[in-house]
């Protein structure tokens, strides 16, 4: 499966009601070409993703928030995985794009980057199950992938979809970073996504500097 294309699904399925949260590299520069950028939170530190979502998630427990993961970011930092066993937030949806490689895009010249733990023995859907997470399912086809979501946006969480996928192919992967244009920086992307809870919540909060 590709992982642009199983984004431009998701992105179909998701309201503006909802939080998404994505991780530095691929998936935030496939995630931005849908025009849903500036109203999520982008290139999320390493590690930090599903971390993320899941404070997101327990500050808003009316609210869906949905992290946007990879398989590098979540070994980085499985105890996270723990948390949200232990936590339960009934709101939290992890989708984890897992390429079975580290440096999504690969580190140039056309060759893919280390593979990681998951092209190997581990299994990220029994991690997720051993931490607590029921609701774990591990899908390799855009069917199953659509139903998974589906399913992971209407019923109660946590819920956690390892999406088996390709590596990132360079040039696709740069024809969406050079079609991406300027857009914002990270420090924009946080300011304009705080202004976006702020918009559905109808609270403030950062409070604007004085003019």
């Amino acid at each position: 499966m590709k992982r642009s294309e199983l984004i431009k699904i998701f992105a179909s399925m998701v309201t503006d009601n909802m939080l998404v949260v994505t991780p530095i590299g691929a998936t935030s520069n496939f995630w931005e070409q849908t025009g849903r950028g500036s109203s999520s939170l982008t290139s999320v530190s390493l590690g930090m993703c599903t971390p993320t979502a899941l404070g997101l998630a327990l500050a808003l427990p009316h609210r869906r928030v949905i992290a946007l993961d990879s398989d590098g970011n979540m070994i980085l930092n499985l105890c996270s995985l723990g948390t949200v066993g232990n936590e339960r937030p009934r709101n939290l949806t992890v989708i984890v794009f897992d390429n079975e490689n580290y440096l999504s895009g690969g580190p140039g010249k056309g060759k893919p980057g280390m593979p990681s733990a998951t092209a190997g023995n581990m299994d990220l859907e029994a991690v997720a199950r051993g931490c607590g997470i029921t609701k774990a399912t591990t899908v390799r086809n855009e069917a199953e992938f659509k139903m998974a979501v589906e399913k992971g946006l209407k019923e109660d969480g946590p819920s956690f979809i390892v999406a088996k996928v390709d590596q990132v192919d360079l040039k696709e992967a740069k024809v969406f970073r050079e079609d991406r244009g300027p857009g914002q920086d990270t420090r924009e992307n946080k300011y304009s996504f705080v202004r976006h809870i702020e918009r559905l919540e109808n609270k403030t909060i950062l409070k604007r500097g004085a003019s």
